[in-house]
């Protein structure tokens, strides 16, 4: 690996995390900086853990570094619990992917309604998709790819891996599927999302920090629908500057 892009010391432990410690991260951090009480926080995470398992898991994430507890202003006696400034940071960043995620499921739903209303697509059809699917979601994939390298460089292997990759994961999960779903109706439009242009060298460089640190493991647990397209998706983790073919083969 490059040392350029060597990551960083993370600010947190190496020990894994799983979803419920994910919940319960965004929950404290949606409070900033001056945190929740823990009778508080224990009552909206109700619905996914019991008291005493909200509070086994937040004196894990204390000692793991991404919790941290303070005393209240008028009450001293009582704890408020907040994310550090790292978690916080984090999960602003997770925060601003979902927001991207959703203006682009918007975009798509929007076009998919368009073309719903078309019986036979035009030439025009199929050139104005092509542009706004290269601009709005193959451009903007890239750049998730970028952000996940960013964070592992910033944060460590452990925040990119367990935080921030699955909360992107899920963001783009809707708008993966109705992407495919117009495709599949409209198999024409297939062709639009191979990629004209070479992505970035910054771009390709920070695909390429991900793929070292997570394209084996990503073949490893590759689900059953894609393991006929493995070595195309092991071709471009190799060859971080055809990333922008990796669309075409997941969708087509």
């Amino acid at each position: 690996m490059n040392p350029e892009f060597a990551p960083a010391k993370s600010f947190f432990s190496s020990e894994p995390l799983d979803l419920r410690d994910r919940k319960i991260l965004e929950l404290v951090c949606t409070y900033g900086k001056e945190g929740q009480s823990f009778n508080k926080l224990v009552e909206e995470a109700r619905h996914f853990a019991s008291r005493s398992t909200f509070a086994l898991r937040i004196e894990r994430l204390q000692r793991l570094n991404y919790v941290e507890k303070l005393p209240d202003k008028e009450r001293k006696q009582v704890k408020r619990i907040r994310g550090t400034l790292q978690a916080r940071m984090l999960m602003w960043l997770v925060r601003r992917m979902r927001e991207e995620a959703a203006e682009i499921e918007k975009l798509i739903t929007e076009k998919q309604e368009e073309l719903s209303k078309h019986k036979e697509l035009s030439h025009e059809d199929i050139k104005t998709f092509g542009e706004l699917l290269r601009k709005n979601v193959i451009e903007r994939i890239n750049g998730v790819f970028g952000s996940v390298a960013a964070v592992a460089v910033t944060y460590g292997e452990t925040a990119a891996g367990d935080i921030f990759l699955p909360s992107v994961i899920e963001s783009f999960r809707n708008m993966v599927f109705k992407l495919a779903s117009i495709i599949k109706k409209n198999p024409e439009l297939a062709k639009t999302i191979v990629p004209k242009e070479r992505p970035p060298d910054e771009t390709i460089k920070e695909a390429k920090l991900f793929f070292d640190e997570f394209g084996e493991e990503m073949l490893e647990r590759l689900p059953e629908r894609l393991r006929s397209r493995k070595g195309a998706i092991e071709e471009i983790i190799k060859h971080p500057e055809r990333l922008g073919l990796l669309p075409s083969v997941l969708w087509t």
